[in-house]
């Protein structure tokens, strides 16, 4: 295959041969038939190098947030022959990839390459299938010898350092455990007897009680508290399009959303993601469960389709905690979209509503628990206030 110079040689060198024959100038004709011995000689020259290379990738990190750099890590392996100095291009969904010249390989040598991978974006990357191509010392012609596997990199939203939701006060029923982690730890401190009935689990039996009142006494133990956050994402079409800048303000609310989730997070309090859409993760603490609701934040996009009062009616049935909505500013509504909020925050002891929104846009007023941001940099500061707000009103009550 030609290179863009091995087209170049051959096309001056057809203009050339042309030339030479019409003015007669045997100069040309020449200079015509070098071009062409040229091109030739890179051709047979790339194809006959015998070369087999194994081509590995690894990304670290595998999941970064968006402005954050991932390290792209290549390990070549020659197989057999001797390879002369190669070109290798690694392509990047969304970006023009990467493209590296590397050194000359002996048989059985390895190599190892890498190259830092900009993330300005949320969404999930594809990188690969690298191609390692043989370049002849002119530039003139390529061939293929090698291609690699395709590798995912998952970039998250970018986020903004919060102090964590208010919480309100009290113990989590039991039935509402988070998952199965919570209820390991749950009976770790002592809290009373009580008498044994059926269904008990026998390990929790008080064998010194039990020997000494002649009667079984089961261990009861206090219930820790596990109070919740639950996370409502808007993600109506009709929130966002309105605006001029409709991607960049759903993006705003996208990271908004992972902020809280983030800050609650490093609490270890138990989190559910719902979108207007109708995606529900569930309740996840730690682990794979967090990674899973943080990949879903990478993927989410806007939908025609949901109801804003029946995400707010879902959260508000199961919320023991906290309930933070990001809301699409353009679509609040004081008929709707507000008797919406306030019929959920009714049933919920601590709400904030973060509305996204234009610079210079005349929304309602929004009351003590309500942050308009128009930048993630808004976010931090607007937040603490809120959240001190509420605190100091929660006190007051």
């Amino acid at each position: 295959m030609l290179t863009r110079r091995g087209w170049s040689v051959g096309i001056g060198s057809a203009v050339a041969a042309g030339a030479g024959r019409l003015f007669g100038m045997g100069e040309l004709l020449v200079l015509a038939l070098a071009g062409i011995a040229l091109i030739s000689g890179a051709v047979v020259w790339t194809r006959t190098r015998r070369i087999r290379l194994r081509i590995q990738r690894s990304v670290q990190p595998a999941r970064v947030h968006a402005g954050g750099k991932a390290r792209v890590q290549l390990v070549l392996t020659n197989l057999g022959g001797h390879a002369p100095v190669l070109q290798l291009t690694d392509p990047v969904t969304g970006t023009l990839g990467a493209r590296l010249r590397v050194g000359p390989l002996l048989a059985a040598e390895r190599l190892s390459t890498s190259y830092l991978l900009p993330t300005q974006r949320r969404g999930r990357l594809e990188i690969g299938p690298a191609e390692v191509d043989i370049v002849d010392p002119l530039g003139l012609a390529r061939t293929s010898v090698g291609d690699g596997p395709r590798t995912m990199l998952v970039v998250y939203p970018a986020t903004q350092t919060l102090v964590p939701p208010r919480l309100a006060r009290g113990p989590e029923p039991l039935g509402l455990a988070a998952d199965v982690h919570t209820l390991q730890r749950i009976g770790e401190d002592f809290y009373a007897l009580r008498d044994y009935t059926a269904g008990d689990d026998v390990r929790r039996i008080h064998w010194p009680s039990t020997a000494r009142l002649g009667r079984p006494m089961v261990r009861e133990d206090e219930v820790p508290r596990r109070s919740r956050v639950t996370v409502v994402l808007d993600t109506r079409s009709t929130a966002f399009d309105a605006d001029p800048l409709a991607d960049g303000r759903f993006e705003l609310a996208v990271s908004a959303a992972a902020s809280v989730v983030l800050a609650s997070a490093t609490r270890h309090d138990p989190l559910r993601l719902l979108t207007v859409a109708g995606a529900d993760t569930g309740f996840v603490t730690s682990g794979e469960g967090l990674a899973q609701l943080f990949d879903h934040l990478a993927d989410v996009s806007t939908s025609a389709q949901g109801s804003l009062r029946s995400t707010l009616a879902a959260a508000a049935a199961t919320a023991v905690g906290a309930v933070v909505v990001v809301l699409g500013g353009t679509a609040f509504d004081a008929a709707r979209d507000a008797e919406a909020i306030s019929a959920a925050g009714s049933r919920t002891s601590s709400m904030t509503v973060i509305r996204v929104c234009s610079s210079g846009d005349a929304l309602p007023a929004g009351g003590p628990g309500v942050v308009d941001i128009s930048t993630l940099a808004d976010l931090g500061p607007k937040w603490a206030a809120a959240q001190t707000s509420s605190q100091t009103n929660a006190v007051r009550t």
